[in-house]
C-alpha cells in the first residue's frame, strides 16, 4: 500500500499563531500511513470474504481524501475511478474501512492525499505454503 501526498497546505506561521500541532510533510505522510495501515486487517478480511464469491477478484483501489485540520478526520474519501482496477466489492471494503478515521493529534494544516491498496489473491495449501511455490529442497 502506498500513500502519495498530492498537496499539503503548509502554513507554519498560521500554525504557530494558532498554537496548533503542525507536522512536517514527512511526518504527515508517516502518521497518515499508520492510520490507514491500521485498517489493513479489516480490509483483508473483507477481501477474503469477497474472494469466496469471485476467486479471480484482484486489482488496486486508489482513494483520494482530505485530512481536516484541527479535527484530524479523514473526509471526502473517493475512489479514483481512472486509476482503480479492482471491482466494486473491493472498493466497498476499502471505503467502509476508511470512513471516519482520525489522525491524532489533529494537525494545524489540512492535507490532501491519495492512497493505493493492491489486491492479489494468494492461494495457500493446508500447511500455509503458497499453491504455486516451488517444492522444498530435498
Amino acid at each position: 500500500m502506498k500513500l502519495t501526498v498530492c498537496s499539503l497546505a503548509l502554513a507554519s506561521s498560521l500554525a504557530i499563531g494558532c498554537g496548533g500541532y503542525a507536522r512536517t510533510p514527512d511526518q504527515w505522510v508517516d502518521d497518515t500511513n499508520k492510520v490507514l495501515e491500521a485498517q489493513n486487517q479489516p480490509i483483508k478480511e473483507c477481501y477474503n470474504k469477497a474472494l469466496r464469491s469471485n476467486p479471480k477478484l484482484e486489482g488496486n483501489v486508489v482513494v483520494n481524501f482530505v485530512v481536516e485540520n484541527d479535527t484530524g478526520r479523514l473526509r471526502k474519501a473517493r475512489i479514483d475511478t481512472s486509476r482503480t482496477t479492482a471491482g466494486e466489492p473491493i472498493r466497498k471494503c476499502v471505503l467502509d474501512a476508511v470512513r471516519d478515521l482520525k489522525l491524532t493529534p489533529a494537525d494545524a494544516n489540512t492535507g490532501k492525499a491519495t492512497y493505493t491498496w493492491e489486491f492479489k489473491a494468494v492461494y495457500v495449501k493446508e500447511d500455509g505454503s503458497p499453491v504455486d511455490a516451488a517444492p522444498p529442497p530435498s
